[in-house]
């Protein structure tokens, strides 16, 4: 069956597409009702934790899984519609993948070379062809002197390097990157991310990159955020501005619009978390701050007297009696 083609001016297009896995005897949402478009040739970039569901929304886009409801096309295609040669063509042919981990772009056994020339080989390229493509590759990632190195040989970044231009062999418009600097130091990944972003403008390419690290989101046109499976506000404004920094004793002034969900916080609550620090407005009730200054009092201290600090400095008129 053929592809049906899908209305729009979107390149990329989700419409209420959720995702569930059932493990066992329990239903796990990975995606809720994502509404989500992508222009051609543009850099996305969606930050989230761990588990927001950032893997999923990306192996859908690639044809790797199918979702459970809601509507997926791409280039004009749709995805629900794409089944055996199809769906492995669109994989080959329309969609590059970068991956964290080095074992899912690089054969260990072939060389930068090798790696990079079996995509073609696998889409029927001629030899000549895809060697003389492969090393065009290797070049714009700047790995020519390494070409015939095997993975083990080379340091993190450098394997980076290589797996981009595997990504690119077969002239896919769309890369997927997963945490592509994850596995970095710094340095290394802030080259990767200037590199994406030289390819991305040197071949055309439409690029959607999933992330935790916000140094790297900026390297985006958009900055999107999901948590629990659900699309957030889009950052690209507050990234805009200078990037908040610690002073040297320990404050830090925070962008406007973050300001602006704490600013009618009666308290803001910190989390520390493997991915970074949360920061979370919280209301209290009557019943907590009672709680909060009875806590505060010294157990033989008498209440009568005794002026609580609120936001303003000053007591209300009833606690000053």
């Amino acid at each position: 069956m053929s592809a049906q083609h899908t209305n729009g001016s979107a390149y990329i297009r989700c419409k209420n597409v959720v995702k569930a896995y059932t493990v066992g005897d329990h239903e796990i949402v990975a995606l809720r009702g994502i509404d989500f478009t992508m222009q051609r040739g543009e850099m996305v970039a969606i930050v989230g934790p761990s588990g927001a569901g950032k893997s999923s929304l990306l192996n859908l886009l690639g044809g790797l899984d199918t979702p459970t409801a809601g509507q997926l096309s791409v280039g004009g295609l749709n995805l629900l519609d794409l089944k055996g040669r199809a769906l492995a063509d669109y994989r080959l042919r329309q969609v590059g993948f970068v991956w964290q981990q080095v074992e899912r772009n690089l054969l260990g056994h072939r060389s930068a070379l090798r790696n990079v020339t079996l995509p073609m080989m696998m889409a029927g390229v001629g030899i000549r062809e895809r060697t003389r493509r492969a090393r065009e590759l290797l070049a714009a990632v700047g790995m020519s002197e390494h070409a015939h190195k095997r993975p083990a040989q080379l340091s993190g970044g450098q394997q980076q390097r290589v797996a981009i231009a595997v990504a690119l062999a077969n002239h896919p418009p769309l890369l997927l990157a997963d945490e592509p600097t994850g596995a970095l130091d710094r340095a290394s990944g802030e080259q990767v991310m200037a590199l994406l972003a030289d390819l991305r403008r040197r071949y055309g390419l439409t690029v959607l990159l999933v992330t935790h690290d916000m140094e790297m989101a900026i390297y985006a046109d958009r900055v999107l955020t999901l948590r629990d499976g659900a699309l957030g506000q889009d950052l690209s404004h507050a990234l805009a501005d200078t990037p908040p920094a610690l002073d040297q004793e320990g404050r830090i002034r925070l962008p406007a619009p973050v300001r602006s969900h704490l600013d009618n916080a009666t308290r803001i609550a910190i989390e520390i978390r493997p991915e970074g620090v949360l920061l979370r407005p919280e209301q209290e009730s009557e019943d907590d701050t009672e709680a909060l200054l009875q806590s505060m009092l010294p157990r033989s201290a008498p209440r009568k007297g005794w002026w609580p600090f609120r936001r303003n400095g000053r007591a209300t008129q009833e606690e000053r009696r």
